[in-house]
């Protein structure tokens, strides 16, 4: 039975731990589970509000402040600096600098929140402009609709001018053939010229 010795020790290493684990203190126990638990949670084995640099979790820095430098001891908080005029961050972070603000510089922009330690500068389209979902980083002129056609929404920052289908709408179905009749007519008229 040459594969016999073998099971005896893979179950006598079984009966080791399972021993050493009745002997240990159940607080340990727990702590090896919760700790086991928060690797596998977060393979970098920091906490949500930590951040990895090299071998170190350090804590974050809160919103409005940067990491100027890094923690040299696990667990702990690096020295934070505040940013600047004209930068932010937006939430506790582990950045090495801050985030330049946002500028409200192209055609038709208007600043409407500005620029905070906390938060990025807000912008939108002036009056008689909007953003187009196909070009949304550039404000578009507001259609305005032909004469006679009325305006079903009015333009605003986010959405253009919507108007009535068409004139053709207004006058009927008979406008519609207008342009089969000219044609009909023209073909008649080109046929008697031809004879």
């Amino acid at each position: 039975m040459v594969g016999f010795p073998g099971s005896v020790c893979s179950l006598n290493r079984w009966f080791l731990l399972l021993l050493l684990l009745l002997n240990m203190p159940l607080q340990v126990i727990l702590a090896m589970l919760e700790s086991h638990s928060r690797q596998s949670q977060n393979p970098s084995g920091c906490t949500p509000d930590e951040y990895r640099s090299k071998d170190f979790c350090c804590k974050r820095c809160p919103a409005g402040m940067f990491v100027q430098e890094h923690c040299t001891i696990p667990h702990t908080k690096g020295k934070c600096e505040s940013c600047e005029p004209g930068m932010f961050t937006k939430h506790n972070n582990g950045l090495e600098s801050c985030i330049h603000c946002s500028t409200c510089d192209k055609p038709g922009q208007e600043m409407v929140a500005d620029c905070s330690a906390t938060s990025d500068r807000k912008c939108q389209c002036q009056t008689h402009y909007y953003y187009d979902p196909k070009c949304p980083e550039l404000c578009q002129p507001c259609t305005k609709c032909p004469q006679g056609i009325p305006v079903l929404q009015e333009c605003n920052s986010t959405a253009n001018t919507v108007c009535s289908r068409s004139a053709s709408n207004i006058t009927g179905p008979r406008n519609r053939l207008s342009p089969l009749s000219m044609l009909i007519i023209a073909f008649v008229v080109y046929y008697i010229i031809r004879r």
